[in-house]
């Protein structure tokens, strides 16, 4: 390469480091939500953006010296990888986390660090590091004594229990944690939706377990529980439901229920992750086998391989999907392939290195001859949990992101209410009144032209809603236009017009904010009225249902009361 042509590359070459220097550095100096949100987008659809993303995430975390939010960012980076399988780089990056949680003594991180690590070994198909990594995770949580936590500790371990075999182990694991997760209440950290994912990834984990021991009925069972919990938009969640009962339709042999339940299943929940549709795929392509249609199981099964690039550290994984292929290839006349995706299958299972050397020894007949003998004999000799051992590993892999990614959302939704709360207590302290901590402004006002009402006549309607506030009206179920206005000696126009025009609301917003300001006060100061349930303290303050309370309560100050209350214990 000439003298010009290396200096204008190695120009090129630094004006792009410098160019993504800059755009780190730039992205740093938004908000860690912000940041975030950027990794979320990313995370599934554009691998060094989401990278870039994670690093801008650390270096703010260093230049403000942050160490929990620092780990956050090692972490994202580790989570990253382990979603795009690239298990080398994501233990890299697991091992800096795991040394930056332990050093700077941080408890709660090194728990979920421990149970990426976890997934990784899974990933990597050694089971025994992984339940080792698992009881660690355990130990911590119950230490520091986060049950949720705890309870993503308890799954991931009925995950390896049941790629290790243990299917009723896993099932009594998974039992315990049901009772809790349907007993656990709904607040502005545990949302509905949180629980419906929760309970759903638990019931299709116990259905293939019942598959796994045969036992059918309890595996529809918990099918039927998924179909009642979710809702007709829950696109994710229906997903997990047909593929749950695409399981058990194959499990009974009716394999075109089974193929129409997992195609059915690809068009949902389309999150952009190859290794998502090879699965796909490959449960498509076992019902068209099952059926007999061999020529549509080995396009379905080629097809979704030529599409997938197979990682060497995913051949593990790939067993059973090239025996199917290889089968596929076999009943359709093309012996070749058939030869070629056997010993792909007789190379990823090291117990069959002997039947590969006699396979390769043999003519392309006896080869054939070998192939059909050995099959009958597998089918014969190697156990279920041999069988699906690779396939099962990655699918509890991918189960287990979704449960971290899930734990990950439930802290970053506690994180951003802890913000709003303590921004309310800023304005309740600096506030001169209990009026002045929430005061909404509309945008759109009914009527602002007090033109036709005279000076003495706004002066009475105002001294009259003063007295009316002290009198604490606005708490009585009754308080609305009409009767505000008989007590005050005018009529609804009137007063309308000059609460618009005194306070910039409408008279609604007018009590709906006494009425919030007033039980942000008294939740504050009185510890009896913070026992009361929501529906009573919803009907102290003047409205119907808790419903109604909770709706403008939250309007107000971005918080349920349930996690107002609960923070208020916490510091009075």
């Amino acid at each position: 390469m000439g003298f010009i042509k290396k200096v204008l590359l190695y120009s090129f070459i630094l004006n792009c480091t410098f160019f993504f220097g800059q755009q780190k550095e730039a992205l740093s100096q938004l908000t860690y939500q912000s940041i975030n949100d950027s990794i979320n987008k990313y995370i599934y659809s554009n691998l060094p953006i989401a990278i870039e993303a994670s690093e801008a995430y650390i270096l703010k975390a260093q230049n403000e010296q942050n160490k929990k939010e620092e780990w956050q960012g090692i972490f994202n980076i580790a989570y990253i990888y382990t979603s795009y399988i690239e298990y080398d780089k994501a233990q890299t990056h697991y091992e800096k986390a795991l040394n930056f949680a332990t050093k700077n003594n941080l408890k709660v991180e090194l728990t979920k660090t421990y149970v990426l690590g976890a997934s990784i070994q899974l990933g990597l198909s050694n089971a025994s590091k992984a339940l080792d990594l698992a009881d660690k995770a355990l130990l911590l949580a119950e230490e520091i004594g986060d049950n949720l936590l705890k309870e993503n500790v308890l799954q991931l371990t009925s995950y390896i229990l049941q790629i290790s075999g243990d299917h009723q182990k896993a099932i009594d694991i998974r039992k315990k944690s049901i009772l809790i997760y349907k007993n656990k209440s709904i607040d502005s950290v545990f949302n509905a939706e949180m629980k419906t994912a929760y309970l759903t990834n638990i019931y299709a984990s116990q259905a293939n377990s019942f598959l796994k021991l045969k036992q059918a009925d309890s595996a529809k069972q918990y099918a039927k529980f998924i179909s009642e919990l979710i809702t007709p938009t829950d696109s994710c969640n229906k997903r997990t439901l047909h593929e749950t009962l695409g399981e058990i339709d194959y499990f009974e042999k009716k394999y075109t229920q089974a193929k129409e339940n997992f195609k059915t299943a690809s068009k949902l929940c389309d999150q952009g992750i190859p290794v998502l549709k090879l699965r796909n795929k490959y449960a498509i392509g076992k019902s068209e086998h099952g059926a007999g249609k061999f020529e549509a199981a080995k396009t379905t099964l080629q097809q979704a391989l030529d599409e997938y690039n197979v990682k060497p550290s995913e051949e593990g994984f790939m067993s059973d999907f090239y025996k199917l292929l290889a089968d596929s290839y076999k009943e359709t006349g093309d012996f070749e392939k058939a030869n070629y995706y056997f010993e792909k299958f007789i190379n990823t299972t090291s117990e069959f290195d002997k039947i590969k050397s006699e396979v390769k020894a043999s003519t392309k007949a006896q080869e054939i001859e070998t192939f059909k003998n050995e099959l009958k004999i597998l089918e014969a000799e190697k156990d279920e949990k041999q069988n699906y051992l690779n396939y099962i590993l990655l699918g509890a892999t991918l189960i287990i992101l979704a449960l971290l990614f899930l734990l990950l959302r439930f802290y970053q939704i506690k994180k951003k209410n802890e913000v709003k709360f303590q921004e309310l207590l800023s304005k309740i302290e600096t506030a001169k009144s209990p009026t002045d901590i929430i005061n909404t402004k509309d945008e759109i006002l009914e009527e602002t032209n007090t033109s036709d009402v005279s000076e003495e006549v706004k002066s009475q309607i105002l001294d009259g809603l003063k007295k009316l506030e002290k009198q604490e009206y606005f708490l009585k179920l009754e308080c609305n236009s009409y009767n505000v206005a008989k007590k005050i000696n005018t009529n609804t126009s009137y007063l309308s017009k000059v609460i618009n025009s005194h306070y910039g609301k409408n008279f609604n917003t007018y009590i709906n904010d006494l009425r919030i300001n007033y039980t942000i006060m008294r939740l504050k100061n009185d510890v009896l009225f913070r026992s009361y349930s929501i529906q009573s303290i919803a009907e102290e303050v003047g409205y119907k249902s808790a419903d109604s309370f909770t709706k403008y309560f939250k309007k107000d100050t971005g918080l349920n009361p349930s996690f107002y209350i609960k923070e208020i214990k916490n510091i009075t």
